[in-house]
């Protein structure tokens, strides 16, 4: 009889499991493969609030066109799970200490520093930006970075950086300067320290679960099935399904590390375009997945430890999202061979992150 990949219990009537998320366009499943328990534990857990009260996976459907079920476009939510009406506005507020009172004003800037945070280069923004932001968006107000630059800092008047309308356009920050090698930092006169370092959306926690689950069923997916019941995956298992507390020295980025500095692989991945990215990679008898959904960033997230060579190999995968004519989309799959896989691998190990 077929077990459940989370509680391991042998059920009938098992359902298929997204690999990625079917709000991400996804028709790729794991057949078979959880309960109906578990299902709805994951649910009610995390998952509607991964998928639909984060602007993480909300802002990846804006940018691809992906829209609702009645056909209206995603932007993004709060952090209620409400959908967000209000738009970025023209203009930005005054500078709230001291110089407000004189009306001055000051727009947003993207500051380049060094490695001691010396400001090496000014880009101001302009007074007008249009939603969806793309990451892209950077790329045409920074026009060329030093090789000095190491930080790249968010500089805004008041507490627009906690403010929703703008959750955006920080994200996406995040989201460019991570591709581009350069660690993000927000500072703001309202914030009441500089150099306050920040990540990508809120909701972390739902977040991390979320690509965890993501991570683990892909890394199923290229496992014998009898290998997928491993107690080396007994610590993620716990945390998708229960959040349970990973052990203490099972990794210091526990669960999931969110990838600073240029992405690995580059030159392995070459010129193929993509949408999704999934890659295992072994490292000191350790199992971790490497995942990109869109231009959302890169994370790495620790599937087991101390884990048997034989459970699984290196694998990366690309996946391009194509809509098709009757308005429903499919991934085209590109599955790397096992050379390219240990190139990669390679690429990730000695960036000395994980």
């Amino acid at each position: 009889m077929p077990r459940c990949i989370f509680c391991l219990k042998e059920k009938d009537n098992l359902t298929d499991e997204h690999i990625i998320p079917a709000a991400l366009g996804s028709n790729l499943v794991l057949p078979n493969a959880s309960c109906e328990d578990c299902q709805t534990q994951c649910n009610r857990s995390f998952e509607q609030r991964f998928l639909k009260g984060s602007n993480f996976i909300a802002m990846i459907r804006a940018h691809l066109g992906i829209r609702g079920r009645r056909n209206e476009p995603v932007f993004g939510f709060d952090r209620h799970g409400h959908p967000l009406t209000v738009s970025v506005q023209p203009g930005f507020p005054p500078i709230r200490v001291g110089l407000a009172a004189q009306r001055l004003e000051r727009p947003m800037q993207i500051i380049l520093t060094d490695e001691q945070r010396v400001p090496i280069s000014y880009y101001f923004l302009p007074n007008e930006i249009k939603r969806p932001i793309l990451p892209t968006f950077f790329d045409s107000i920074v026009d060329g970075i030093p090789n000095s630059s190491k930080f790249a800092a968010f500089w805004a008047d008041g507490d627009i950086i906690a403010a929703n309308p703008w959750r955006e356009l920080l994200e996406m920050f995040t989201a460019w300067a991570n591709h581009k090698g350069l660690l993000p930092i927000a500072s703001s006169i309202a914030s009441g320290e500089a150099r306050v370092g920040f990540t990508l959306d809120w909701n972390t926690e739902d977040r991390n679960r979320g690509l965890a689950k993501i991570c683990y069923t892909y890394a199923l997916s290229k496992l014998p099935e009898e290998r997928r019941y491993s107690a080396a995956l007994d610590a993620t298992r716990a945390y998708i399904l229960k959040s349970t507390q990973y052990p203490h020295n099972y990794w210091q980025h526990a669960p999931v590390l969110q990838w600073n500095g240029i992405y690995p692989g580059i030159d392995v991945i070459g010129d193929i375009k993509f949408t999704y990215l999934l890659a295992l990679v072994f490292k000191d008898d350790c199992l971790f997945c490497l995942i990109r959904l869109h231009d959302m960033g890169l994370f790495a997230v620790k599937l087991s430890t101390a884990v048997d060579s034989s459970l699984c190999s290196n694998f990366v995968t690309t996946y391009l999202l194509n809509k098709e004519e009757d308005g429903k989309y499919s991934l085209k799959e590109n599955n790397f061979s096992l050379d390219k896989a240990d190139e990669f691998a390679k690429s990730v190990i000695s960036s000395g992150q994980l």
